[in-house]
């Protein structure tokens, strides 16, 4: 049962697989390791100078573009992480199955986040994070004053991906699109392959794409003429892709990014 207070109770009721397992340590884990990116930027946001975190290998080639306190890494081997000695593992529910496996057989204690689908999801996320580390959970400063009402939406926003995949309802970037204020124009849930042809006869209001840094065969669909035409360069919306990436506090300053 979890004894933290009210706004813990709630995080039982959403999720309780979960704070069943955070609720088991008497006392935060002396030693955290993450297995995954996404894992490595919550601890790295989150932990204090003084808490022993390991961070995965991927934080090498994908830091937190925020300033945070430097971590030590693993190599991502069996080896390496046993050796390290960590009270508990984080990883993302979807992420490193055959390494978590072994580590669970050995008696490494595992914790697996499951993947926030709404804002909801996302505060109880960080909240958890924060709890596990034996912080008292706040409001994140990043979190952006609830927002008044519109009496009429902003138009339709295209949230678009690498390869011509549209954002569609039931994620937690849908959430945020209309968080903000929009429609999301992908009606569909989940990750959709987009037809350029039905996008161009019927245009969203506006587009969010992130220019990317390299050519690639993955950028064709944002980069065709045709679509340039059908929604001009104004409305397309610029915001920071990293933001994106993985899901964390840092996301909240995306509904203000996709003010118009």
């Amino acid at each position: 049962m979890c004894r933290w207070g009210s706004w813990l109770r709630l995080i039982c009721a959403l999720s309780f697989g979960w704070c069943a397992s955070v609720a088991a340590f008497a006392s935060p884990p002396a030693h955290i390791l993450s297995l995954d990116l996404c894992s490595d930027w919550l601890l790295a946001y989150y932990a204090q100078a003084d808490q022993s975190v390991t961070l995965s290998p991927l934080v090498q080639r994908h830091p937190l573009p925020v300033a945070v306190i430097p971590r030590p890494s693993h190599d991502g081997s069996l080896e390496h992480v046993v050796a390290l000695k960590p009270d508990v593992v984080l990883v993302g529910e979807f992420n490193a199955f055959m390494l978590r496996k072994r580590l669970e057989s050995l008696g490494v204690r595992v914790l697996s986040t499951p993947l926030p689908q709404t804002l909801d999801d996302l505060g109880v996320l960080d909240r958890t994070i924060q709890t596990l580390l034996g912080h008292s959970p706040v409001m994140d400063s990043f979190k952006p004053r609830q927002l008044t009402s519109l009496a009429k939406p902003h138009g339709r926003l295209l949230l678009l991906g690498p390869n011509g995949y549209g954002v569609g309802r039931n994620t937690l970037e849908d959430n945020l699109i209309t968080q903000a204020g929009w429609v999301n124009y992908t009606e569909h849930a989940g990750h959709v392959r987009l037809d350029l042809e039905a996008v161009v006869s019927n245009p969203p209001d506006a587009i969010v794409w992130s220019a990317p840094r390299y050519a690639a065969l993955a950028h064709t669909f944002a980069q065709h003429p045709v679509l340039k035409r059908a929604v001009p360069p104004q409305r397309w919306i610029q915001t920071d892709d990293w933001r994106w990436q993985c899901p964390g506090p840092w996301m909240y300053r995306l509904i203000e990014q996709l003010q118009p």
